[in-house]
């Protein structure tokens, strides 16, 4: 296993965020893998059986704003998922809680409320 540059990183503390990554890479899988798994995720709200267009030109339109915000919401599910497993690998390289940015430590507070975070403030924008 690979030795943390992190300072502030005890390992009673990389425990605590390693479990709730594995919770959160745990939960984000099995939604992704639910919602793929339901009919239509995917397609395109014309072939989409969900979003059939039916009724007047109100009624399609709110059909397809809805299969679009789903779909915004698993590209975004995805993306999450991807950033947890990112966070997950970056502990058997050592580099977890380094700013991929500037390479200096992140703060343990922000690790605490964003634990996949691969920036520091000044780099997160």
């Amino acid at each position: 296993m690979a030795t943390h540059s992190h300072p502030d990183l005890t390992p009673g503390i990389l425990d605590e965020l390693r479990a709730r990554l594995e919770e959160s890479r745990k939960q984000l899988t099995a939604e992704v893998a639910r919602r793929r798994g339901a009919e239509g995720v995917g397609d395109r709200p014309e072939t989409d059986p969900n979003t059939e267009p039916r009724g007047d030109m109100a009624d399609q339109s709110v059909d397809i704003q809805a299969w679009a915000t789903n779909r915004q919401e698993d590209l975004d599910m995805t993306a999450r998922l991807g950033d947890v497993e990112h966070a997950l690998e970056k502990f058997a390289l050592g580099t977890y809680g380094m700013c991929e940015g500037c390479g200096r430590p992140i703060p343990v507070a922000r690790l605490r409320i964003i634990p996949e975070a691969r920036f520091d403030v000044e780099h997160a924008q």
